[in-house]
Protein backbone atom coordinates (compact mmCIF):
# COMPACT_ATOMS: atom_id res chain seq x y z
CA UNK A 1 0.00 0.00 0.00
CA UNK A 2 1.24 3.34 -1.09
CA UNK A 3 2.57 5.62 2.26
CA UNK A 4 3.78 8.47 0.73
CA UNK A 5 2.87 10.83 -2.06
CA UNK A 6 5.20 13.00 -4.47
CA UNK A 7 4.64 16.73 -4.29
CA UNK A 8 2.77 16.70 -7.24
CA UNK A 9 0.26 14.42 -5.87
CA UNK A 10 -0.34 16.54 -2.68
CA UNK A 11 -0.57 19.36 -4.81
CA UNK A 12 -3.38 17.87 -7.12
CA UNK A 13 -4.93 16.55 -4.47
CA UNK A 14 -5.14 20.19 -2.69
CA UNK A 15 -6.19 21.79 -5.76
CA UNK A 16 -2.87 23.95 -5.25
CA UNK A 17 0.82 24.51 -7.00
CA UNK A 18 3.66 22.55 -6.41
CA UNK A 19 5.17 26.02 -5.65
CA UNK A 20 2.79 26.79 -3.25
CA UNK A 21 3.94 23.55 -0.87
CA UNK A 22 7.19 24.31 -1.68
CA UNK A 23 6.58 27.89 -0.17
CA UNK A 24 4.77 26.49 3.03
CA UNK A 25 7.62 24.14 3.67
CA UNK A 26 10.14 26.80 3.18
CA UNK A 27 8.02 29.26 5.92
CA UNK A 28 7.55 25.91 8.10
CA UNK A 29 3.37 26.16 7.87
CA UNK A 30 3.16 22.49 6.47
CA UNK A 31 6.67 20.12 5.86
CA UNK A 32 6.96 16.96 3.89
CA UNK A 33 7.06 13.66 5.83
CA UNK A 34 10.04 13.16 4.47
CA UNK A 35 12.71 14.07 1.79
CA UNK A 36 14.41 11.25 0.12
CA UNK A 37 18.11 10.34 -1.02
CA UNK A 38 17.11 12.28 -4.79
CA UNK A 39 16.34 15.40 -2.62
CA UNK A 40 12.00 15.27 -3.61
CA UNK A 41 10.05 16.01 -1.00
CA UNK A 42 7.48 13.07 -0.12
CA UNK A 43 3.76 13.52 2.13
CA UNK A 44 2.23 11.18 3.92
CA UNK A 45 -1.63 10.06 3.45
CA UNK A 46 -2.17 11.30 7.01
CA UNK A 47 -1.05 15.01 6.09
CA UNK A 48 -4.27 15.38 4.12
CA UNK A 49 -6.05 16.63 7.04
CA UNK A 50 -3.67 18.74 7.86
CA UNK A 51 -3.41 20.81 4.24
CA UNK A 52 -6.91 20.61 4.70
CA UNK A 53 -6.91 22.71 7.84
CA UNK A 54 -4.74 24.81 6.58
CA UNK A 55 -6.63 25.35 2.96
CA UNK A 56 -9.90 26.16 4.97
CA UNK A 57 -8.30 29.17 7.37
CA UNK A 58 -6.56 30.46 3.97
CA UNK A 59 -9.76 30.33 2.10
CA UNK A 60 -11.20 32.44 5.50
CA UNK A 61 -8.28 34.86 4.75
CA UNK A 62 -6.39 34.60 8.23
CA UNK A 63 -3.22 35.15 7.91
CA UNK A 64 -0.19 32.70 6.97
CA UNK A 65 1.58 33.52 10.40
CA UNK A 66 -2.03 33.29 12.74
CA UNK A 67 -2.19 30.05 10.70
CA UNK A 68 0.82 29.05 12.22
CA UNK A 69 -0.56 29.32 15.50
CA UNK A 70 -4.01 28.19 14.72
CA UNK A 71 -2.10 24.41 14.03
CA UNK A 72 -0.43 24.37 17.51
CA UNK A 73 -3.54 25.52 19.32
CA UNK A 74 -6.54 23.13 18.06
CA UNK A 75 -9.03 23.39 20.53
CA UNK A 76 -12.78 24.58 19.88
CA UNK A 77 -12.25 27.77 22.38
CA UNK A 78 -9.51 28.80 20.77
CA UNK A 79 -10.45 28.20 17.17
CA UNK A 80 -13.85 30.01 17.83
CA UNK A 81 -12.34 32.84 19.25
CA UNK A 82 -10.13 32.69 16.59
CA UNK A 83 -12.46 32.99 14.15
CA UNK A 84 -14.74 35.63 16.37
CA UNK A 85 -11.78 37.85 15.65
CA UNK A 86 -11.31 37.17 12.15
CA UNK A 87 -14.77 38.24 11.59
CA UNK A 88 -14.47 41.81 13.36
CA UNK A 89 -11.23 41.91 10.92
CA UNK A 90 -13.85 41.12 7.48
CA UNK A 91 -16.49 43.72 9.02
CA UNK A 92 -13.89 46.08 9.40
CA UNK A 93 -12.62 45.49 5.95
CA UNK A 94 -16.10 45.39 4.10
CA UNK A 95 -16.82 48.59 5.91
CA UNK A 96 -13.90 50.30 4.37
CA UNK A 97 -14.67 48.52 0.97
CA UNK A 98 -18.23 50.34 1.31
CA UNK A 99 -16.69 53.80 1.33
CA UNK A 100 -14.52 53.33 -0.97
CA UNK A 101 -17.53 52.01 -3.59
CA UNK A 102 -19.14 55.30 -2.20
CA UNK A 103 -16.36 57.57 -2.90
CA UNK A 104 -16.29 55.75 -6.74
CA UNK A 105 -19.97 56.38 -7.02
CA UNK A 106 -19.84 59.86 -6.22
CA UNK A 107 -16.17 60.73 -7.96
CA UNK A 108 -18.07 58.96 -11.35
CA UNK A 109 -21.60 61.04 -11.22
CA UNK A 110 -19.34 63.62 -10.54
CA UNK A 111 -17.19 63.64 -13.80
CA UNK A 112 -20.07 61.71 -15.79
CA UNK A 113 -21.79 65.81 -15.09
CA UNK A 114 -18.54 67.35 -16.54
CA UNK A 115 -18.97 65.35 -19.59
CA UNK A 116 -22.52 66.98 -20.35
CA UNK A 117 -21.76 71.12 -18.13
CA UNK A 118 -22.92 73.92 -20.26
CA UNK A 119 -21.02 76.75 -19.59
CA UNK A 120 -23.46 79.28 -21.43
CA UNK A 121 -26.53 78.50 -19.48
CA UNK A 122 -27.40 79.69 -15.94
CA UNK A 123 -30.21 77.46 -14.17
CA UNK A 124 -32.76 78.56 -11.40
CA UNK A 125 -33.79 75.65 -9.41
CA UNK A 126 -34.47 74.52 -5.70
CA UNK A 127 -31.22 73.29 -4.13
CA UNK A 128 -31.75 70.92 -0.84
CA UNK A 129 -29.58 72.08 2.36
CA UNK A 130 -26.12 70.19 2.66
CA UNK A 131 -23.78 70.71 5.70
CA UNK A 132 -19.91 71.40 5.01
CA UNK A 133 -17.07 71.42 7.17
CA UNK A 134 -15.54 75.09 7.03
CA UNK A 135 -12.31 76.54 6.87
CA UNK A 136 -10.43 79.86 8.05
CA UNK A 137 -10.83 82.79 6.26
CA UNK A 138 -8.39 83.22 3.71
CA UNK A 139 -7.57 86.49 2.79
CA UNK A 140 -5.20 85.94 -0.56
CA UNK A 141 -4.98 82.83 -2.30
CA UNK A 142 -1.38 82.44 -3.44
CA UNK A 143 0.73 83.24 -0.20
CA UNK A 144 2.28 81.26 2.59
CA UNK A 145 -0.43 81.92 4.89
CA UNK A 146 -3.50 80.89 2.68
CA UNK A 147 -1.06 77.15 2.13
CA UNK A 148 -1.12 77.26 6.06
CA UNK A 149 -4.59 77.62 6.62
CA UNK A 150 -5.38 74.66 3.95
CA UNK A 151 -2.99 72.70 5.61
CA UNK A 152 -4.70 73.19 8.94
CA UNK A 153 -7.85 72.89 7.67
CA UNK A 154 -7.15 69.27 5.36
CA UNK A 155 -5.47 67.51 8.42
CA UNK A 156 -8.47 68.32 10.26
CA UNK A 157 -10.88 66.43 8.27
CA UNK A 158 -11.26 62.49 8.17
CA UNK A 159 -10.02 61.20 5.03
CA UNK A 160 -13.17 59.27 3.78
CA UNK A 161 -14.93 62.57 4.00
CA UNK A 162 -11.88 64.96 2.41
CA UNK A 163 -11.92 62.28 -0.67
CA UNK A 164 -15.48 61.20 -0.90
CA UNK A 165 -15.92 62.13 -4.39
CA UNK A 166 -18.19 65.34 -3.56
CA UNK A 167 -16.66 68.41 -5.04
CA UNK A 168 -14.19 70.72 -2.97
CA UNK A 169 -16.51 73.68 -2.09
CA UNK A 170 -15.52 77.67 -0.94
CA UNK A 171 -18.19 79.97 0.70
CA UNK A 172 -17.93 84.04 -0.14
CA UNK A 173 -19.18 86.30 1.45
CA UNK A 174 -22.10 87.75 -1.02
CA UNK A 175 -21.55 91.52 -0.52
CA UNK A 176 -18.62 90.19 -2.52
CA UNK A 177 -20.55 89.58 -5.47
CA UNK A 178 -20.95 93.30 -6.74
CA UNK A 179 -17.32 94.17 -5.90
CA UNK A 180 -15.04 94.85 -8.96
CA UNK A 181 -12.77 92.27 -8.63
CA UNK A 182 -15.07 89.16 -6.75
CA UNK A 183 -11.90 86.69 -7.07
CA UNK A 184 -9.54 88.88 -4.68
CA UNK A 185 -12.28 88.32 -2.17
CA UNK A 186 -12.11 86.67 1.26
CA UNK A 187 -13.27 82.98 1.36
CA UNK A 188 -13.17 79.64 3.34
CA UNK A 189 -12.41 76.55 2.14
CA UNK A 190 -15.54 73.92 2.57
CA UNK A 191 -15.96 70.17 2.33
CA UNK A 192 -19.08 68.57 2.45
CA UNK A 193 -19.96 66.35 5.27
CA UNK A 194 -22.84 63.74 5.54
CA UNK A 195 -25.45 64.44 8.29
CA UNK A 196 -24.81 60.87 10.27
CA UNK A 197 -20.91 61.97 10.58
CA UNK A 198 -21.19 65.67 11.84
CA UNK A 199 -21.08 64.50 15.35
CA UNK A 200 -17.56 63.60 14.94
CA UNK A 201 -16.46 67.21 14.18
CA UNK A 202 -16.27 70.34 16.25
CA UNK A 203 -19.97 72.31 15.68
CA UNK A 204 -18.05 75.67 15.30
CA UNK A 205 -16.50 74.20 12.22
CA UNK A 206 -19.76 73.29 10.80
CA UNK A 207 -21.88 75.32 8.19
CA UNK A 208 -25.08 75.00 6.52
CA UNK A 209 -26.09 75.70 2.76
CA UNK A 210 -29.34 76.37 3.29
CA UNK A 211 -32.39 74.90 1.44
CA UNK A 212 -33.53 77.53 -1.04
CA UNK A 213 -33.83 78.63 -4.46
CA UNK A 214 -30.40 79.44 -6.22
CA UNK A 215 -29.18 80.26 -9.37
CA UNK A 216 -25.86 78.34 -10.79
CA UNK A 217 -23.86 77.98 -13.43
CA UNK A 218 -20.82 76.21 -14.53
CA UNK A 219 -17.36 78.39 -15.22
CA UNK A 220 -13.86 77.22 -16.66
CA UNK A 221 -10.94 78.94 -15.40
CA UNK A 222 -12.05 80.66 -12.63
CA UNK A 223 -8.85 83.41 -12.13
CA UNK A 224 -9.51 85.06 -15.23
CA UNK A 225 -13.07 84.68 -16.19
CA UNK A 226 -15.27 84.77 -12.76
CA UNK A 227 -15.65 88.58 -13.42
CA UNK A 228 -17.18 88.28 -16.85
CA UNK A 229 -19.17 85.38 -15.34
CA UNK A 230 -20.31 87.87 -12.47
CA UNK A 231 -21.85 90.17 -14.98
CA UNK A 232 -23.87 87.65 -16.53
CA UNK A 233 -25.16 86.85 -12.93
CA UNK A 234 -25.85 90.18 -12.77
CA UNK A 235 -27.98 90.60 -15.56
CA UNK A 236 -29.84 87.36 -15.30
CA UNK A 237 -30.92 88.82 -11.84
CA UNK A 238 -32.17 91.78 -13.08
CA UNK A 239 -33.71 90.39 -15.59
CA UNK A 240 -35.60 88.04 -13.71
CA UNK A 241 -36.73 90.35 -10.60
CA UNK A 242 -33.97 88.44 -8.30
CA UNK A 243 -31.71 89.49 -5.82
CA UNK A 244 -28.70 88.32 -4.06
CA UNK A 245 -29.96 86.22 -0.67
CA UNK A 246 -26.97 85.46 1.58
CA UNK A 247 -23.55 83.91 0.71
CA UNK A 248 -21.89 83.08 -2.60
CA UNK A 249 -21.03 78.96 -3.13
CA UNK A 250 -18.56 77.50 -5.52
CA UNK A 251 -18.19 73.48 -6.25
CA UNK A 252 -14.67 73.02 -8.12
CA UNK A 253 -15.95 70.08 -10.24
CA UNK A 254 -12.92 69.66 -12.15
CA UNK A 255 -10.03 69.63 -10.82
CA UNK A 256 -6.29 68.41 -10.80
CA UNK A 257 -7.54 65.01 -11.04
CA UNK A 258 -8.74 65.14 -14.38
CA UNK A 259 -6.46 67.89 -15.68
CA UNK A 260 -2.57 68.79 -14.66
CA UNK A 261 -3.88 72.30 -16.22
CA UNK A 262 -5.54 74.91 -13.76
CA UNK A 263 -7.30 76.73 -16.36
CA UNK A 264 -8.51 73.62 -17.18
CA UNK A 265 -10.61 74.00 -13.81
CA UNK A 266 -14.41 74.04 -13.72
CA UNK A 267 -16.41 75.60 -11.46
CA UNK A 268 -19.88 75.82 -10.14
CA UNK A 269 -21.18 78.61 -8.72
CA UNK A 270 -24.42 78.94 -6.22
CA UNK A 271 -26.08 82.14 -5.50
CA UNK A 272 -29.10 82.31 -2.93
CA UNK A 273 -31.79 84.37 -4.62
CA UNK A 274 -35.13 85.83 -3.44
CA UNK A 275 -37.93 87.21 -5.71
CA UNK A 276 -37.63 91.27 -5.35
Amino acid sequence: MKKYLTISEMAKYAGISRRTLIYYDQIDLFKPAKIGDNGYRYYGIDQYFELDVILLLKNLDVALEDIHVFLKNRNVDYVLAGFIRQKQIVDEQITKLKTIRNSLDSYIERYSTLKDFDLESITYSYREAESFIISETIEHFDDIDSVQIYGRFYSSVESSDLFSGYPIGFLVDGSAFYEANFHAAPYRALVKIPEDRLQIYNQQQVVQRPAGYYVSGFMKDEIHHINTFNNRFRNYLKENGLELNGDIWELLWQDETTSEHPEDQVFEVLIPVKHK
